[in-house]
């Protein structure tokens, strides 16, 4: 099972999607087991994220939105207003960020919908390997491209790659990595990827 912070979170964002993941789960009427096994992981999770208890990290909230049946953006995002056309322009770091122990996110163009892929500013706070713990594993194809300051990207059957600004890795997210900083200051990226 992927690792989940122990801190509750009681701030809006974790309260507004806590209570969306309630509401499109009794939408649906399941209970909260039928929703865990849909999204594999144990109930016991579910309900604590559900009740602000827990926040998810970035792979539970995957496994959340292949439960659901929906793109990521739509399920950290507030319910979208519908566009007129496939356009959204977005000034500045869009909304509250997602933090997790190693990064922190801003899904980017939840207003989208249908799109093949989806896109994230992503920082990666974390610098020492050791302390990362569990190594990131999602059913996606990643991209990332490196806005400022240094990442240093751990793979499984790969030499650990360095990047900096301007430069661009593809890989396969279902092998095992870790994103860390390299420097002193976290590593801000462009994160595109395209659930499987």
């Amino acid at each position: 099972m992927a690792p989940l912070t122990d801190r509750p979170r009681s701030i809006e964002p974790h309260l507004e999607l806590a209570g969306r993941i309630r509401r499109w789960r009794e939408a649906r009427g399941w209970n909260q087991q039928a929703l865990a096994e849909r999204s594999g992981f144990a109930r016991s999770t579910l309900s604590k994220i559900e009740n602000g208890l827990l926040s998810p990290t970035f792979e539970i909230l995957l496994k959340l939105a292949q439960g659901f049946d929906c793109d990521l953006s739509d399920l950290v995002r507030a319910e979208p207003v519908a566009l007129v056309g496939r356009m959204v322009v977005e000034r500045g770091t869009p909304g509250a960020a997602i933090d997790n122990p190693n990064t922190r996110l801003w899904p980017l163009g939840a207003d989208l919908r249908g799109r093949p892929f989806q896109s994230m500013l992503v920082e990666f706070t974390q610098a020492d390997l050791a302390a990362f713990g569990d190594w990131n594993r999602h059913q996606t194809d990643d991209m990332l491209h490196v806005l400022a300051g240094v990442l240093v990207l751990h793979t499984e059957g790969y030499a650990p790659v360095t990047l900096h600004p301007g430069d661009t890795v593809h890989f396969d997210g279902t092998m095992p990595h870790a994103c860390l900083r390299g420097g002193a200051d976290a590593c801000r990226c462009l994160y595109v990827f395209a659930p499987r």
